[in-house]
């Protein structure tokens, strides 16, 4: 739907305003980065409320997540070029489209990364997210300099229905399209395959040891999409909280999964919208069992 305005008046005239000065006079709050090892080319960004993951490639490098706004994924970017010096950043690996997971891809983009996304996303990208037309409220970098003169030029989407690989025939990013989840209808999972690490947002996984009536529906759409994928999974980088191993996953989830998912071969034969819904109202009603 496109949605033109002719005019457009403010309610209060901005001269009769009243700025705080503790308002007025306030530092912007400082990007905090906290950066750690997972394994040989692999980091985790962290340090505030969402994650980030840096790749090394032969030849480039990747990153998996650019939340929040500019600010976040500057300092990203900085972050990773440190820890993968002159390799371009050719890649951005997006999860899901919520404001919170994509507000920092303009940032990327406009450094020339290539956006990866699931297909349903593709319009609102293009046409949305990605446009780097002028902002007058709160312009970002892509808005005042369409493509920064340290990147290679304008990035471009890349999308994908159920998976989508990057490689360059020893390291590899792997997206699938997560299944049974009304989260996000876009929603991915990433797995890196030479160190068994698999990346997720808004789906846990909960601490060890969490009591099975607490084990959230989303912990049980991961595992079976784990299952369903036949992933090897060492071990666990959520974007919201810290790494686990999948070993603490399995004792978790495991339990509350088997019981809530669908019997036999029904789950595979049946259609993907009643498949959905069959498999979220069958955790729920484990949840409510395990509570009594």
């Amino acid at each position: 739907m496109d949605v033109q305005a002719s005019e457009v008046k403010a309610n209060v005239e901005i001269a009769s305003l009243t700025v705080p000065d503790a308002v007025r006079t306030a530092a912007a709050p400082r990007v905090n980065i906290q950066t750690t090892k997972l394994a040989d080319g692999v980091w985790l960004i962290a340090g505030g409320s969402h994650n980030s993951v840096a790749v090394e490639f032969k030849d480039f490098a990747a990153i998996i997540e650019a939340p929040l706004d500019d600010a976040r994924s500057n300092a990203v970017i900085a972050e990773t070029r440190r820890l993968i010096p002159a390799k371009q950043i050719r890649y951005v690996v997006n999860t899901h489209h919520h404001w919170d997971h994509s507000g920092g891809l303009r940032a990327a983009y406009a450094e020339g990364a290539t956006v990866v996304t699931n297909e349903l996303n593709k319009d609102f990208y293009e046409r949305v997210v990605l446009v780097p037309q002028p902002r007058s409220l709160s312009p970002d970098r892509l808005s005042q300099f369409p493509f920064a003169t340290t990147g290679p030029g304008p990035g471009r989407l890349e999308t994908y229905r159920e998976r989508h690989a990057i490689s360059d025939g020893d390291q590899s990013i792997i997206s699938y399209h997560v299944d049974g989840f009304n989260h996000a209808g876009d929603m991915a999972i990433v797995y890196l395959p030479k160190s068994k690490i698999l990346i997720n947002a808004d789906m846990g996984p909960p601490a060890a040891g969490t009591p099975a009536a607490n084990v959230s529906p989303n912990s049980v759409a991961l595992y079976n999409n784990i299952k369903r994928l036949k992933l090897d999974v060492a071990q666990h980088v959520p974007i919201h909280g810290n790494p686990s191993s999948n070993a603490d996953f399995e004792r978790t989830v495991g339990p509350v999964a088997a019981s809530a998912r669908p019997v036999g071969e029904e789950r595979e034969s049946m259609d993907p919208i009643r498949r959905n819904i069959l498999v979220t109202g069958a955790a729920a009603t484990a949840m409510a069992a395990a509570r009594r």
